[in-house]
This record gives C-alpha cells, structure tokens and sequence, in this order.
C-alpha cells in the first residue's frame, strides 16, 4: 500500500489523493480506487488564481468523474474542461449542481473530461474551510449507492448527513423527515477508514442489538460513498458507527405527513 500526495508549492496546496490497491471488487472492502482524490484542507489560492487538480496528461486519457462537493460557491468555482463536437475544442466551464442530493452537497457526473480545476473568483480568497464541513471529492469510478432495498431511488430525499473524519461524526446529528422519504449518507472525508450507519441506541459504548431497521455495513470507506434508507414508518430512529460508537451517533426523527 502506497500513499501517493502531489503538492503545489506556490499555491499552498495539498492534495492527498491514491491509495493504491489491487483490483477491488467486494463492496465492503477498504481503500480507494486508484486516481480517486479528496480535498478536505489546505486549498488556498489568491483571487483570481487557479490550479489544476486532474487532468488528461495525468491519467492519459480523457476520463469519466463523478464529483461530490462542498464549497463556498462565491471564493472558489470548480470548473471542469470538456472538448466540444467534433471540433476537439477544449472548453472551460463551472461544473453545476445535479441536485441528486438536494443542493445540501453537490454533485455533478461527465463522461469524458480534459481536466478538473479550482479558480478563485476575482477579488476573493479560495480556501476550503473545514469548520464549514467544506470538501471536494473526486472519483474515477461511479459511486452508486450502497443500498438495494425495493423503492430506494424513487423515494425522495429527506435529509443529507455527511460522515466526516475530523471527530469522527455524522453532521447533522439530527435528521428531521417525513414517512416515505429517505436519508443519504455520505463519505465526505479524506481518510481511509470505514464508518458504518448502523440503526439502534447506544449506552455509552454498548450498541447491541443495533442493525434491525438499518445497516450499512462497514461500506463507507471511499470518497464520495453513499448509503441510503428509506423511513416508512414514523418514529425517532437512533443509530451509530460500529467503530466509533463514542462519537458517531445521530438520529433520524420521522414524522407522519398526515
């Protein structure tokens, strides 16, 4: 296993990005795809600068990027490089929300891109400020979600709770939804190490009995993983992580839409 950073000096920026592996093929398994990256510090550009976090040189190729980010949209604008038609004109543009996870995190998907970058906008600092849960993941491989229960895609998004290392902790601690509606975890992190989302209360550090309404699994190991559940009952759900169970606690609160 290899750790694998690039740094640019006069920018002041660390990206810790691969860990190499061989060929993954279980979803439970821990490590990132090789070419995955996670920006959750040390971004800092003067106005107007910018840099290049991937592109076509590096990987050789123009390639497929599922991004999953937040940033404040007003000092930095990420911006992905696409060709065009049939001319092969490389244009640059601000990569735009999807909405897949309600504008509480963003997301984008592109197929073939040339380059992925940050510019900072003129007359404004780009720093990514961990204290706002602020992060960028970049991901070579399609991140699905790690759920297959029947109506999951179909339910609409009720809440978004973001796995963070700092601490070690699911912010927000509270998720208020309604019956039917479901909740999107996700690996929004630049650490290795697997979480779980796992139903049940805890006494201090005793979780047993956890897992009968809800369970991840330790699946969440990969920038930008996300797990789902659907909450077709009304009810106040406790969960936690099965390896952090001191502080990786939270709840969903369901309420009847009648």
């Amino acid at each position: 296993m290899m750790l694998a950073c690039y740094r640019a000096v006069s920018l002041g920026l660390l990206v810790c990005c691969s860990l190499l592996f061989p060929p993954l093929v279980a979803e439970a398994t821990m490590g990132w795809e090789v070419g995955d990256s996670v920006l959750d510090f040390g971004l800092n550009l003067e106005p107007g600068e910018q840099v290049v976090l991937i592109d076509k040189n590096e990987v050789g190729h123009p390639f497929f990027v599922e991004l999953t980010w937040k940033l404040n949209s007003a000092q930095c604008v990420l911006q992905i490089q696409e060709a065009t038609g049939e001319s092969d004109l490389v244009v640059t543009k601000a990569a735009r929300d999807d909405g897949l996870l309600n504008g509480v995190v963003s997301h984008a998907v592109f197929p073939a891109v040339h380059a992925v970058l940050v510019t900072a906008a003129e007359g404004k600092r780009c720093e990514i400020d961990p204290s706002q849960d602020e992060f960028l993941v970049i991901a070579r491989e399609a991140r699905a979600p790690l759920a297959g229960e029947a109506g999951l895609a179909s339910a609409p998004i009720g809440a978004v709770v973001m796995v963070l290392r700092a601490v070690t902790f699911f912010m927000p601690k509270e998720a208020a939804i309604q019956v039917g509606e479901k909740v999107v975890w996700v690996y929004a992190d630049g650490a290795h190490e697997p979480h779980s989302v796992t139903s049940g209360g805890c006494r201090v550090n005793d979780c047993s009995g956890g897992g009968k309404h809800f369970n991840s699994g330790l699946t969440l190991n990969k920038p930008g993983h996300r797990f789902e559940h659907v909450f077709t009952h009304s009810g106040t759900f406790p969960y936690h992580c099965d390896l952090h169970l001191g502080s990786m606690q939270g709840t969903v609160v369901v309420q009847d839409s009648h």
